[in-house]
């Protein structure tokens, strides 16, 4: 069983591939004929060339000197010589294939000389003056009709521009370096094969002289010695005033002061909100200390001890303790005259008056049996006002720190433009003295070499004549043109077929809008096309009409419908035909009594496919009020009757929304066995979905796609607009589908 799946597979895949081969078989047709024609008529055109070459040893020199930059007055430090072979070689190519060098050879040797027979190559004169190549004449026959184009001929009767000559003859140059070796290779092609050798060696001539005029530099030594002495004096001035600048303002070290003065100013800042927060905290906890006093007012004598030293003294003895060595601490890090050591010594003074105060009351006497509880809170609150007032003098001693911080960077931010604007004069000034200074050595050397003519460059091989005929083979040639024409055709057809996003076989149904294959109808010839009747009148349907009427009588079966809707995404996608056709095979094949109505009232068809008048119709039935049984007509199949749409319709969505559509249907599907509506297209008109909306019996809607007409996402937004209306789909039909593949070799594949 898997081996013959994977038989039927490979079948497939094979077919696939022939299949887009045949389908596209024009455009691979043309892409190879536009290849190979043109390659094939030029490669037996074109006229013999010879050619003839020389090889160039390039050896370091001038243009290879390297001087160190620091460099002296006298000169002392000599040149090295280092070898940049890339850059060298490639510069010395882009000198002979200069215009200027070619242009010079060419007024040298004389354009007439160099081009005897004209640009065109081998020529022969014509009428009116006009020259046509002579392979070309022999091959119409007038190669014997005109004298050939002599060099004097050619030069009195068409003088050749000389940008144009140089054009020409850079065309037939070539210069390229020799891989893996310090050599050029220079070639020249011409038609006669007394020019290549001659045009070489007057190149390789003018070129050695192109050589030394490119290398040689203008005597620049004196301006570039001034250049330097100027610039060092006004680098020197810079560096001057930025000097005084700094010593002006105090600036030893900017960037270190900016810094610093940040630190501080930050740190001030932080310890200024930190010791607000301090005073708030304080003031609470003495106003607590406050409220609780005076609730114990009336128990301040409840209990008696003798005491000799009260709570207030021992705490003031500590606090002055705690300042003293808070003043060490700060006489490490600050001189005695700093507002930090002048506020901790008036905070010291100030514990010394309360304390002595203090020792002054209670100092050798006994306590009158105060309530201990209210001593302490008393001595709490005389202890925390103290902190108070301690927090309030260190917060104006912050502020002035903060405030003289602040000034400091503010001062900084003005001064830091101009210091910066020095600075950069100073780089600029100094970037630029050590350029010219580089210069001026450079220029002292390049002096020195010119003086020796030193030349880099040494003929190998000189140009020879050519022995005979060179070119590309010409069977070669086309032989190459046919595998690049295949390939590209190929190539483009296959790409064409991955960007068609059109149903061509009928898997693309399947995989694609997810929908039932009902059948693929085969693409009938323009004229059946145009006169469905005459297919469906035969004796015998057609197979792939049998098998759309099997499997369609399948599915509504499966359903539980027998009234049929036959519809396209799109206009003259085939769904009135397909209609047609279906109807007549039910007929012939099932003996069944088949009503056709003509439901696209937008482009009705049905009257002209069988003849029949259109009026009355379907429209006069629903807007009129006439008989149903009198418009319906009888064809030329037996048992297929036709209901056509009518003349009278003014509104057809009118007609789908009217409830004698659901009348007519019921009607019909009670005298009929089937009844098959022909429907406009889905995705143009709305016709089909107001009537499955009325409709409340179950309608199966047959889905017709053209093959190889439409986007695929055409039809798949008719399938999803068709379920969202709740319409049946039984399924697809594709129509018009092409067998692009001959019989024979669809069997043998």
């Amino acid at each position: 069983m898997m081996d013959r799946e994977d038989i039927g597979q490979r079948r497939s895949s094979r077919r696939d591939v022939v299949g887009v081969l045949f389908r596209r078989k024009w455009v691979i047709i043309a892409i190879f004929l536009s290849t190979v024609i043109p390659v094939t008529i030029y490669s037996l055109t074109i006229p013999p060339m010879y050619e003839a070459n020389s090889s160039l040893l390039v050896k370091p020199g001038r243009e290879n000197i390297y001087v160190s930059p620091v460099g002296s007055p006298e000169g002392t430090h000599p040149p090295t010589i280092i070898q940049r072979v890339a850059e060298v070689i490639n510069s010395e190519i882009q000198i002979i294939k200069s215009r200027v060098l070619i242009a010079r050879v060419l007024e040298e040797m004389g354009i007439a000389t160099v081009f005897p027979l004209g640009l065109p190559g081998n020529v022969v004169a014509g009428a009116a003056g006009r020259w046509i190549p002579s392979k070309l004449a022999e091959g119409i026959g007038i190669a014997g009709m005109f004298p050939p184009r002599s060099p004097l001929a050619a030069q009195a009767r068409e003088p050749i521009p000389l940008d144009i000559a140089v054009s020409n003859a850079l065309k037939n140059l070539s210069v390229e370096r020799v891989k893996n070796t310090d050599v050029i290779e220079v070639t020249f092609r011409s038609h006669d094969p007394d020019i290549p050798a001659e045009f070489i060696a007057t190149l390789l001539d003018s070129y050695l002289e192109r050589h030394l005029e490119v290398h040689q530099s203008a005597r620049s030594f004196d301006f570039f010695k001034n250049q330097s002495l100027q610039l060092e004096q006004k680098l020197r001035t810079a560096t001057t005033r930025l000097a005084d600048f700094k010593k002006k303002y105090g600036l030893v070290a900017f960037n270190e002061m900016k810094r610093l003065t940040l630190e501080r100013y930050t740190e001030a800042d932080w310890a200024t909100k930190k010791n607000e927060m301090d005073i708030v905290a304080s003031q609470k906890r003495v106003n607590k200390l406050k409220e609780d006093l005076v609730g114990m007012s009336e128990h301040k004598y409840a209990q008696q001890s003798e005491v000799t030293d009260s709570a207030v003294t021992s705490g003031l003895k500590q606090r002055l303790a705690d300042l003293e060595l808070e003043k060490l601490e700060l006489m490490q890090k600050y001189k005695p005259d700093n507002q930090k050591v002048a506020s901790i010594d008036e905070l010291i003074a100030r514990a010394k008056e309360m304390l002595a105060a203090e020792e002054e009351d209670f100092h050798g006497s006994v306590s009158t049996g105060l309530n201990a509880t209210y001593q302490t809170l008393e001595a709490e609150c005389a202890l925390e006002e103290v902190r108070l007032e301690e927090l309030k003098s260190r917060q104006v001693e912050l502020e002035k720190q903060l405030v003289g911080n602040g000034q400091k960077l503010e001062r900084l931010g003005l001064l830091e433009p101009e210091l910066r604007a020095l600075e950069r004069a100073i780089g600029v000034h100094e970037q630029n003295y050590k350029l010219y200074l580089t210069k001026f050595e450079e220029s002292r050397v390049s002096d020195a070499m010119d003086a020796a003519r030193m030349v880099s460059v040494n003929v190998l091989e000189p140009p020879r004549p050519p022995l005979g005929p060179t070119g590309a083979n010409k069977a070669v040639n086309i032989l190459v043109s046919i595998c690049l024409g295949g390939m590209a055709s190929l190539g483009m057809a296959f790409l064409i077929e991955y960007f068609d996003q059109t149903y061509k076989v009928p898997e693309d149904i399947k995989d694609n809008l997810a929908l039932p294959l009902l059948g693929a109808i085969r693409d009938l010839p323009r004229k059946e096309r145009d006169e469905p009747k005459a297919v469906a009148i035969a004796p015998k349907p057609r197979t792939y009409y049998q098998v759309l009427k099997s499997n369609v009588v399948r599915r509504a079966d499966e359903k539980g419908t027998k009234v049929l809707s036959i519809c396209s995404p799109t206009s003259k996608e085939g769904a009135s035909t397909a209609a047609i056709n279906l109807a007549a095979a039910l007929v012939k094949d099932n003996n069944c009594r088949v009503v056709l109505v003509d439901a696209n009232l937008r482009t009705p068809l049905l009257h002209r496919s069988f003849d029949l008048p259109e009026r009355p119709g379907l429209s006069e039935v629903i807007e009129e009020g006439a008989d149903l049984r009198d418009s319906i007509k009888e064809s030329v199949i037996p048992n297929l009757f036709v209901l056509t749409s009518g003349t009278s319709c003014s509104n057809p969505a009118a007609i789908f929304e009217s409830p004698k559509m659901v009348d007519v249907i019921d009607v019909l599907t009670e005298e009929f066995d089937w009844v098959i509506l022909d429907c406009a297209p889905v995705r143009l008109f709305p016709d089909l979905s107001m009537l499955v909306h009325r409709l409340k019996r179950a309608l199966g809607v047959v889905l017709v796609v053209q093959a190889e007409k439409k986007h695929m996402d055409i039809a798949i937004q008719a399938k999803e607009h068709l379920q969202e209306a709740g319409a049946m789909v039984l399924g697809a039909v594709l129509n018009r589908q092409r067998y692009v593949i001959p019989e024979m070799v669809y069997r043998r594949l």
